[in-house]
Order: structure tokens, then C-alpha cells, then sequence
């Protein structure tokens, strides 16, 4: 089980990190081309563990850092950045107050030669079922060049899963990239496997994760929705177009996605 995760590192990272501390002193060449990594993936995650000051490089072979170090560090990061999604959380509601007390002065009247904001809702909780789906066939209808979607899994609700099939099609019909991310476990269902082969088949790129992940998606790089608890998807989602928080999301997906498998690899 891997446990790292938590603290922003991937499967792939940490078992070369584990590796390191059973085996330190192992050569570069050798860590890069390990199994664990996904196909021209191992360079890249020696070098990410190196700039997170997990493993240290001498003389072509790899040193770990010491567990309570590195620990430390990664918590110390991972910190740093809730704070900075705290502060702009809290940024974000005082522009939502801002913009709600001019319309209700203006009575929702724009003057002559201003342009109103399409939406000026950086964020929206939704847990209502119906306007939950309304808003994500929106979101499909309006994406023009590519959607991210990811942590599918069988917790998650049937009729999220239902919509996924449909929409995908659609938007790739319409020449939309679809990346998707789906846990391992749901390919135990024959009905999943039928349809994301339809997806992969009309385009899709489909990747399997082989451990759990919260589920995530982000439309055009400029829009996020996760869910509000993200072991419940029932309980309803939050939808961003906050930059920093969208950023967080589609950085978390392609560490994901740089990890997990091709669909139809074994």
C-alpha cells in the first residue's frame, strides 16, 4: 500500500524512494529504467525526488534522504500549499461578496458600454443531484479543447459514471481531447471495460491508476470540479474557476496520469 501519497508523491516515486532506502547507492541508470515506472518515466521521477530533496545524486548513484527528513519536508510543502489555497479561498468569497453587492446596486442594469461577466461565481457548491448533472453537461457542452477527468471508481455514483460514456462521445465527436483516469478496480466490471474501450476507440487517451485517488475534473484548463467530501461523491462537488485552485487540481491529475498505465497495457 502506498502511503506517500498523501504528501504529494506518487506510486512510482515512492517505491524508488523505498527502493533507495533497501538498496542506497543504486545507479541512476538503473533506478530510471525500473518496472515500477511508466513507460520514459523514470528520469523525470528521480529528478522530481531530487528537487524535493528526497534522494541526493553522487558520482552516477542515488543516496536517500533520511525517512524523518524527507517527511518533513514534504509536510512542510504539502502545507504550503493548503495555505495558499486557504488564502485564496478566502480571496475568493470576499470577490463573490464584492461582485453580488454591485449587481444588487445596479439592480442587474449594466451601464452604457460595460460588458457584464459572463459568471462571476468563482466558485459554486453544488449538492443537489439535478443541478450537479446540469452543471457537468454544461461544462461538457461548453468545452472546446480538451477536459482532464479522473479518479473514477466504483464508489463512485452510478449516474456520474452513466454520463461518462455519452459526454465523452460527444466531445470527441466535436474533436475535444478527452484524458480519462480510472482506478484498477473498476475494470473487475465488464459494462466499464465495454465502455471505455467505445471511449478509447473514438479517441480517448484512458489510463488505469492502480491505487485511489479522489475523483477530479477540469474543462478548457480554465474550470475544476471536485467533490465537496471525496470519499462521497453524493454529497455534492465544488466548482472553480479560481486560478490557483483549477492550477492545483490539473498539476495533481498529471502526476496521476504520468504514473498510471495505458488502458489495455495487461
Amino acid at each position: 500500500m502506498h502511503r506517500m501519497q498523501i504528501l504529494g508523491i506518487t506510486p512510482a516515486e515512492e517505491q524508488t524512494y523505498r527502493h533507495l532506502l533497501r538498496h542506497p547507492g543504486s545507479g541512476v541508470a538503473e533506478i530510471v529504467a525500473a518496472p515500477w515506472h511508466p513507460s520514459g518515466a523514470g528520469a523525470a521521477a528521480v529528478e522530481r525526488l531530487k528537487a524535493l530533496g528526497a534522494v541526493a545524486e553522487s558520482d552516477g548513484a542515488l543516496w536517500p534522504e533520511e525517512p524523518k527528513v524527507v517527511v518533513g519536508l514534504l509536510a512542510e510543502r504539502l502545507l504550503a500549499e493548503l495555505h495558499t489555497i486557504t488564502r485564496s479561498l478566502a480571496q475568493v468569497y470576499t470577490v463573490v461578496r464584492s461582485l453580488e453587492d454591485e449587481a444588487a446596486a445596479t439592480a442587474g442594469r449594466p451601464e452604457e458600454g460595460d460588458t457584464p461577466p459572463q459568471d462571476s461565481r468563482l466558485m459554486e457548491r453544488i449538492t443537489d443531484p439535478t443541478a450537479l448533472r446540469a452543471r457537468v453537461e454544461s461544462l461538457a457542452l461548453s468545452t472546446r479543447s480538451e477536459v482532464l477527468a479522473g479518479g473514477l471508481c466504483e464508489e463512485v455514483d452510478r449516474r456520474v459514471l452513466r454520463l461518462t460514456l455519452p459526454l465523452g462521445l460527444r466531445m470527441l465527436a466535436r474533436g475535444v481531447t478527452v484524458r480519462l483516469l480510472v482506478w484498477q478496480s473498476m475494470l473487475a466490471d465488464p459494462l466499464v471495460v465495454s465502455q471505455l474501450r467505445r471511449l478509447a476507440d473514438a479517441g480517448a487517451r484512458v489510463r488505469v491508476l492502480s491505487s485511489s485517488d479522489s475523483p477530479m475534473a477540469v474543462c478548457d484548463g480554465g474550470t475544476a470540479l471536485v467533490p465537496v467530501e471525496p470519499s462521497d461523491i453524493a454529497k455534492g462537488a465544488f466548482v472553480t474557476t479560481e486560478p490557483g485552485m483549477v492550477s492545483t487540481v490539473v498539476n495533481h491529475f498529471e502526476r496521476l496520469w504520468a504514473d498510471a498505465r495505458e488502458f489495455g497495457d495487461g
